[in-house]
């Protein structure tokens, strides 16, 4: 009786070491004889492609914008002034050692 391994490795939930097995029998015309050098290799894979996995999930579920900067700012539809804000951007109070405390909502939404 034939084992379809693929069929086998896509049923378990280790996306990341089925696409890292693919990959390797691709690249790999020779594989090492030790079979706990591949199986390292698949276990790190997996654990990279699982943390990957996690980060993506996490940040579709906290729904953060992909990216804001102040460069795409519309400042005539907030109270805050332009002049105030944009230094903030350099961090130069940092060098100053001054603290800052921003107060309210992050979104005009909210």
């Amino acid at each position: 009786m034939a084992v379809d391994r693929l069929s086998q490795r896509n049923a378990l939930p280790l996306d990341g070491l089925a696409a890292a097995w693919g990959e390797w029998q691709t690249a790999c015309t020779q594989p090492p004889t030790m079979p706990e050098v591949w199986l390292d290799r698949l276990v790190a894979a997996a654990r990279t492609d699982r943390q990957a996995r996690r980060l993506r999930d996490r940040r579709k579920a906290a729904r953060l914008p992909i990216r804001r900067d102040l460069l795409g700012f519309v400042w005539a539809e907030t109270p805050l002034h332009q002049a105030q804000v944009e230094p903030l951007a350099t961090a130069a109070f940092l060098d100053q050692a001054h603290r800052l405390i921003l107060v309210g909502p992050s979104d005009s939404a909210t």
